[in-house]
């Protein structure tokens, strides 16, 4: 009889031991062609692999007569295979790779890949074949590995016959198999015991605690290229990072002595690793000597002050200008009141200098206002560019000494009746934008005073800055008609009724500058509509209603109905009165 059985690609026909030898019997009696036979018995033509065993006359290289199995035929030519499973390594040596044809089902043409993937590649279970994708390595497309260019033995494969761009034996679980060894052989073979598969760099597993070197102080954020330098390890090799051995017996190994050995060969009796200005507890007390040390001068490296090469193993410091030069050229000397440095400064730092609020009363110009927030630099500045000689005595006749016209163009006259133009019109030292509220700057002397709510508006309001012109606003030429300040909210309905002189419409035809509401607005003398008898009474918003309009909201007040029956349309017939 004739049997089907289910596979990973679909059903296949196969005969029980008798049918076939009745079969083949059959072939040899009626005298049927080789070409019948095959088309009455095979289930498919081979695939490429297995095409040298195509024929009826080469069945039995895979199937047994009487036995349905092929495995036992199957480990006589993969012997590789065999060897696995002997040895219990590999994939085909699990419990559930048993079985050849539940991954490998032949009959089904030249071009049909044996390898069968029951839950897809993606789906595969690595970690079965004993490396467990991870980190980068689970990103990779399986034949970015699987190359022949990483297999270990590629002779000994092809001599079995395999095809190195189809077979995925030969590999290595060890690192080096498929990466350079960028250490050249200097650390262990354990990759894994310093690097993770996401990125060789910064390796998560290496701690330099556990060297011969564990890292204190400043070593710690050293860059590792530092102490490692790259080199060629191997004759022949690309340079990369030393890491053994490296010398680190003493501080001079890697250090240069700043004592030049005047303080003996052991760094670790004044320093420690934190910083090597910082003198370790107990080793060295400075106090002890006829220059305490304060200030700034406590946090000073040694050799700014002991340069044993330049000759300042003892350096003189009976006075300041003993290490510090003079940044006022002479010219604080030339004043009795200046004339010790520490009148001014101290240990502390040069800047701020202690020149005190009052003494600076004292001179030609007092500090009042903002002023007594500017820093000294701001005004006493480098008498010549790169330089940092201070000028003590800066120019300050005007305001213009130290600040220049932000306005430019913008106010070039004097304010009308002052006959000149000043800074102090305007503007006081409490603050440059302190103007009128601050007792300054008076708007009604302009020729257009400030009345109603324009007094409450801010001043760039008005005056915006100049496009392209950083900090400088409109004065000349600023707005004085109201259309160039406020938009029309009536959308052009009086347009051409009551414009000025100008061409545009004379808002203060209806309206204050006290509030918006239209006060000057006589509904008897000005519109086609006198109010009269319950029209007196009848709010504004009964008639003229908003709307909605393509440039926003809009009370309509003209074109409007003027007669009873445009408004009145729906009202009741008035009653007839009997004589």
């Amino acid at each position: 009889m004739i049997q089907e059985r289910q596979g990973p690609v679909g059903r296949f026909q196969c005969g029980t031991p008798s049918s076939f030898f009745v079969s083949i019997c059959m072939v040899l009696a009626l005298g049927l062609s080789p070409g019948f036979a095959t088309a009455q018995l095979s289930p498919g033509k081979l695939s490429r692999p297995h095409a040298h065993l195509e024929g009826i006359r080469n069945c039995n290289e895979c199937h047994s007569l009487g036995d349905r199995q092929v495995q036992p035929q199957c480990l006589k030519c993969h012997t590789e295979i065999q060897a696995m499973r002997d040895e219990g390594r590999g994939l085909h040596s699990l419990e559930d790779f048993q079985d050849c044809v539940d991954c490998h089902v032949e009959h089904n043409g030249e071009d049909y890949d044996l390898l069968y993937w029951p839950l897809g590649k993606d789906g595969f279970a690595h970690q079965d074949v004993g490396f467990k994708l991870e980190g980068r390595h689970a990103r990779l497309d399986c034949r970015q590995c699987h190359t022949v260019k990483y297999v270990q033995d590629p002779g000994r494969l092809r001599a079995m016959g395999k095809d190195l761009g189809r077979t995925y034996l030969g590999l290595d679980t060890a690192c080096t198999a498929c990466h350079k060894d960028r250490h050249q052989g200097q650390l262990p073979a354990d990759c894994a015991a310093c690097h993770g598969q996401e990125t060789f760099k910064d390796p998560p597993g290496f701690d330099h605690a556990r060297t011969a070197f564990a890292l204190t102080g400043k070593h710690v954020g050293t860059e590792c290229a530092k102490c490692h330098r790259p080199e060629s390890i191997l004759a022949g090799a690309d340079p990369t990072p030393r890491y053994k051995p490296v010398d680190h017996a003493t501080c001079v190994s890697c250090h240069k002595d700043a004592h030049a050995g005047a303080l003996g060969p052991s760094c670790t009796d004044c320093h420690t690793t934190e910083d090597w200005r910082r003198i370790s507890g107990g080793s060295f007390d400075h106090d002890r000597t006829r220059y305490p040390l304060r200030g700034r001068h406590a946090g000073l490296e040694c050799s700014r002050c002991h340069g044993v090469a330049e000759g300042r193993a003892r350096p003189a410091f009976a006075r300041c200008s003993d290490c510090h030069r003079d940044e006022h050229a002479g010219e604080a000397r030339s004043r009795p009141q200046w004339l010790q440095c520490e009148g001014c400064h101290t240990v502390e730092g040069f800047r701020p200098a202690g020149y005190a609020l009052e003494r600076h009363g004292q001179g030609s110009f007092p500090l009042r206002g903002a002023h007594l927030a500017v820093p000294c630099g701001a005004c006493h500045r480098p008498e010549q560019d790169g330089l940092a000689i201070l000028d003590l005595a800066p120019e300050h006749r005007s305001c213009g000494s130290c600040h220049g016209n932000p306005h430019g163009e913008a106010v070039s006259d004097p304010v009308r009746g002052s006959g000149r133009l000043e800074c102090a019109q305007c503007h006081t030292e409490s603050s440059w934008r302190a103007t009128a509220a601050a007792g300054g700057f008076d708007h009604d002397r302009t020729s257009f005073p400030l009345e109603g709510r324009h007094r409450q508006a801010a001043c760039r309001q008005c005056h915006p800055p100049i496009e392209g012109q950083a900090g400088r606003l409109v004065f000349k030429g600023a707005p004085r008609v109201c259309r160039e300040c406020h938009p029309d909210p009536h959308q052009g309905q009086f347009a051409g009724k009551w414009d000025d002189a100008a061409g545009g419409v004379d808002c203060a035809r209806c309206h204050v500058n006290q509030d918006w509401l239209a006060e000057k607005f006589d509904h008897e003398r000005d519109s086609r509509f006198p109010l009269r008898g319950g029209h007196e009474r009848t709010p504004c918003r009964a008639c003229h209603q908003a709307e909605e309009t393509p440039a926003g909201t809009m009370v309509r007040f003209k074109p409007l109905p003027v007669t009873c029956a445009e408004c009145h349309a729906g009202d009741p017939a008035p009653r007839r009165m009997e004589p």
